[in-house]
């Protein structure tokens, strides 16, 4: 899936352009205002731990370095423009991600990291965004797709050994209970060649986490389109920040004001993400 998505990076330096997209945005925002913590790493600029491997939420522009892009990358950015700090991107693995805010080398984790028991046993985390699978197919059936019970005896391809292959399986009984057949499954071990199989219509749909639905569905305009509400969200990505910090009712009430004022949704809507699954409390 990396690779996939590296390539996938690669590809959309164009599209980026055409949009606008700035890096810059917040980086030379004035230091300090009402809203800034006390408690940053370091004074007058928030530090965000990031492994910009994963369109649409975080990923380098040119597909190897330089500028950070995707929806996390300028949630940040609007974050630190809020506090009137700068920022900076403090890049690390995904495995280093957790480490790294535990060692201080950043204020918070902002990178598509899913809140989980084990996670929120060391570390705060206030939601952002609600995930789970997502329907892809081509624009014609995109539309008649409105629940997974119509992906019932339809040609389903997903990616080998994922949870959403798994949810697939599952289905057989469900279907089986409302009449109708199961889900042919086939399974890829990558996921552009799933997104090769509905293209070339070896399958019908394709089953994918929402968020990387949403960035093959920017690099295959016109045949692919995404069926929204097929599936039910079933995971919350979270920004992490250290167990019991000061920042992290900050965090929450920043983020809140930012989705009150419509920025995030922009920010969503940028990256082809439903605004919709935005989840700040």
């Amino acid at each position: 899936m990396a690779n996939f998505f590296k390539l996938a990076a690669a590809a959309s330096i164009g599209l980026l352009a055409l949009s606008g997209c700035s890096a810059s945005i917040g980086e030379e925002a004035a230091v300090g205002n009402s809203n800034t913590p006390k408690d940053l790493v370091n004074a007058g600029q928030v530090t965000l731990c990031i492994d910009p491997e994963y369109p649409p939420l975080e990923y380098y522009a040119d597909g190897s370095g330089g500028d950070i892009v995707g929806f996390d990358a300028d949630a940040g950015r609007a974050l630190a423009d809020y506090w009137g700090v700068k920022i900076k991107f403090e890049v690390t693995s995904f495995d280093g991600l957790m480490p790294g805010l535990q060692s201080g080398r950043c204020d918070m984790i902002l990178g598509g990291l899913y809140t989980s028991p084990a996670r929120l046993e060391v570390a705060d985390a206030a939601p952002i965004m609600n995930a789970g699978p997502a329907a892809l197919a081509a624009p014609g059936l995109a539309g008649e797709l409105k629940s997974k019970m119509d992906l019932c005896g339809r040609k389903v391809v997903a990616q080998a050994a994922s949870s959403n292959a798994a949810s697939i399986t599952a289905m057989g009984e469900e279907c089986t209970k409302a009449g109708k057949s199961a889900p042919i499954l086939s399974e890829y071990p990558k996921t552009s060649d799933t997104v090769l199989a509905v293209i070339n219509g070896k399958a019908e749909v394709l089953v994918e986490t929402n968020v990387a639905a949403a960035y093959m569905v920017t690099q295959n305009q016109g045949k692919l389109e995404m069926a929204n509400q097929v599936f039910d969200p079933d995971t919350t990505f979270g920004v992490f920040s250290k167990k019991g910090s000061t920042l992290t009712p900050a965090i929450a009430a920043a983020f809140k004001a930012l989705k009150d004022d419509g920025s995030l949704a922009k920010v969503a809507t940028k990256y082809n993400l439903d605004p919709t699954i935005l989840d700040v409390k």
